[in-house]
């Protein structure tokens, strides 16, 4: 059997992140998918289309291998590993739809009908959008809303390195406890906050330092019993630090959280020393995930060293959906959950969900666009989540595409062409 493809283009558009699309041609037909943000990615996929142009799409294993070892001089993980997760999520769409089978069918068959959706409200507001430095940014759709002015801030949203961030009113516990009574009443089981937020007892030293004073861990404790006395005990709430404490801070915080019961913790300790965090680990009942951070099969093989109970892979960076379904054996060989990070428009959203329909171990798949009005409107079937779940059709590929009327008004380049 022979599908051989001709042609690879690649765009992006500007939503809350940068989603870079790619499409892969075989004649007429063609598959999409998307790679996680990264600077100049489209010329990255465009750089590989050689590897990929003239090849059967069936022959996904020898296109995937050949694209790994291109990848050896840029070191197996980054920006190349997310142009492959791209291309790869392309191939396999265009495979479905040419066979007339669901991707799921491509990666062994659905194990379930629906896929439970964790909704990311950041905190007591929504989410500005970042840049492909991760900096804030003002875009077309916001300014549309009217909901902001210009950014003056030049740093990443998160880390030690930033600029010190001052205390206000939506890091409160009324703001974080308002906005999970919003989330759950849009039929969310599953609510997450970030929490390396400023304090009222913040200074620039803690903020560089990743060290919290008792004060810190108290009102950082006391935002999650906000959220947790809002919405109950049979709301999962989950909590997002981003890297930015230290061990000792991290210990202390995630002891303090224990008694509100949340689903898990996430990313409490900078991501270069996987024995840190085995040793984060070993100190704590509450449940840790981490892992979008990591690429490939190897990189999440020691991050299973460490004993941790759930994994965040994200399928459209770390190496594509296959990739992703044997990390998700591995895994649950260690009965470990995966419960992937997903900040995707709806392509790469629908490629996590099919990916999550097929292994045994899915938790639940973050969502990170309920604030963005543009996130519905560039899928061509409309509304994808409902009340906190995708339903999973048999619709061939991905079963969503992307409405390029909409996509071409806010690209990040006004010759968008896929």
């Amino acid at each position: 059997m022979e599908l051989r493809i001709t042609d690879l283009k690649a765009a992006t558009v500007i939503g809350n992140y940068y989603w870079t699309y790619t499409k892969v041609y075989a004649g007429e037909e063609y598959g999409i998918g998307e790679g996680y943000v990264a600077p100049q990615l489209e010329n990255v996929i465009l750089e590989l289309s050689p590897l990929v142009i003239g090849e059967n799409a069936f022959d996904l294993n020898k296109i995937l291998d050949k694209l790994r070892w291109a990848a050896i001089p840029s070191g197996q993980s980054g920006i190349t590993y997310h142009a492959i997760s791209a291309i790869e999520i392309a191939i396999l769409d265009l495979v479905g739809k040419h066979l007339n089978v669901p991707v799921y069918t491509l990666l062994g068959g659905k194990l379930r009908d629906r896929v439970r959706i964790y909704v990311d409200t950041h905190g007591g507001k929504a989410l500005h959008a970042r840049d492909r430095a991760l900096r804030p940014t003002t875009t077309k759709w916001m300014r549309e809303l009217n909901s902001g002015e210009e950014s003056e801030s030049r740093d990443p949203m998160f880390g030690r390195s930033a600029s010190f961030q001052a205390y206000s009113d939506e890091h409160s516990p009324e703001a974080y406890s308002s906005r999970a009574k919003l989330m759950k009443d849009e039929g969310y089981t599953a609510i997450k906050f970030d929490l390396d937020v400023p304090t009222p007892y913040s200074t620039a030293q803690s903020q560089k330092s990743g060290s919290l004073s008792n004060q810190e861990v108290g009102f950082l404790s006391s935002l999650v019993a906000s959220v947790r006395e809002s919405v109950g005990y049979q709301t999962d709430i989950l909590f997002d630090l981003h890297w930015k404490f230290d061990l000792n801070s991290s210990i202390r915080l995630l002891n303090a959280v224990e008694p509100h019961g949340v689903m898990w913790m996430e990313d409490p300790v900078p991501p270069e020393n996987p024995m840190v965090l085995k040793r984060l680990v070993r100190s704590t009942r509450v449940p840790i995930a981490s892992g979008e951070n990591l690429y490939t099969r190897y990189g999440l093989s020691r991050l299973l060293e460490t004993g941790i109970p759930i994994i965040t892979p994200d399928s459209i960076k770390a190496g594509g959906l296959t990739e992703m379904k044997f990390v998700s054996q591995m895994a649950a060989m260690n009965e470990v959950v995966v419960s992937p990070h997903n900040v995707s428009s709806p392509i790469g959203t629908m490629a996590q969900a099919h990916l999550v329909s097929a292994i045994t171990n899915f938790g639940v798949l973050e969502f990170h666009g309920s604030d963005v009005p543009i996130w519905n409107k560039l899928a061509k079937k409309g509304k994808i989540i409902e009340k906190g779940y995708i339903e999973m059709t048999d619709e061939p590929g991905l079963g969503v595409d992307l409405d390029e009327s909409v996509a071409r008004k806010y690209a990040l380049d006004e010759r968008f062409a896929l």
